[in-house]
């Protein structure tokens, strides 16, 4: 149970934490999440045994070299990143004990991940290959994105500091804790629903810096968020225009 509950448990602590301005009550949830993250550590998936060390992942290694246009990753506990490279395939290289299912959608998954410590899973794409959609689901451990010309990337339920970058038609980032660096480099040359682009932060709390082309707008749409967003000047007009939407987030945007 203790497990199941830890994204659940850390995004309510992160919170808390946040709205909280008492030094001694936010002291408090700082030891209550130290236990936890204790407890997390030290029960296995089953709730049978305890273990009390990691074993290190050890040399990163290529896996396989595969032929998709979707890319789909989840339940990974390591540093992610995706880079671009000459070719017309997509390798997969790591140190961990990556299970791969081939096809138009490449899907790679770890479920042995949290018995390893220093894991890391490098995905180098060839500039020839058409990537359509990226998605990383249930995710800890930085993440380091070199996009290229993508139509969507959806993020869900990551804990770590993101860095991305390219063209793409939507960015979607939900229930997180971390920073966020996140580059458009142009707009894409085909328009989704009159936008260049979408961005779109869900449920989060961090910090968060997008950096924009020139002679793009921003139209934000900000619900439910006890967040700052900032928008430098040059960016309120443009011939085209950047959909920013934020819902039930805590921290600071910065566009510039």
């Amino acid at each position: 149970y203790i497990r199941e509950t830890f994204w659940g448990v850390v995004l309510l602590i992160a919170g808390l934490y946040v709205l909280i301005k008492n030094k001694t009550a936010r002291t408090a949830l700082a030891v209550l999440f130290i236990l936890y993250l204790v407890l997390f550590l030290v029960t296995s998936s089953s709730c049978s045994s305890w273990r009390f060390s990691f074993r290190d992942a050890g040399e990163v290694k290529e896996i396989g070299e595969f032929s998709a246009s979707e890319v789909a990753i989840e339940n990974i506990a390591a540093k992610v990143t995706i880079e671009r490279v000459p070719g017309d395939t997509i390798k997969v290289l790591s140190n961990l004990p990556v299970e791969v299912s081939s096809g138009e959608t490449l899907k790679l998954s770890c479920s042995k991940c949290g018995e390893y410590e220093n894991g890391e899973l490098l995905i180098r794409v060839g500039n020839e290959v058409k990537l359509v959609s990226l998605t990383l689901k249930n995710s800890a451990g930085d993440v380091d994105l070199e996009l290229g010309e993508i139509t969507s990337v959806t993020l869900d339920n990551v804990v770590g500091d993101i860095t991305a970058s390219g063209i793409f038609g939507s960015f979607i980032v939900t229930d997180f804790i971390g920073e966020i660096e996140l580059t458009l480099e142009k707009c894409p040359e085909i328009e989704t629903d009159g936008y260049c682009s979408q961005i779109g932060i869900y449920r989060g709390s961090g910090e968060i810096n997008i950096n924009i082309p020139e002679n793009v707008k921003v139209a934000p749409s900000i619900e439910g968020s006890l967040a700052s967003v900032t928008v430098n000047k040059g960016f309120e007009t443009g011939e085209k225009t950047l959909k920013l939407t934020v819902k039930n987030f805590i921290g600071k945007i910065v566009v510039e």
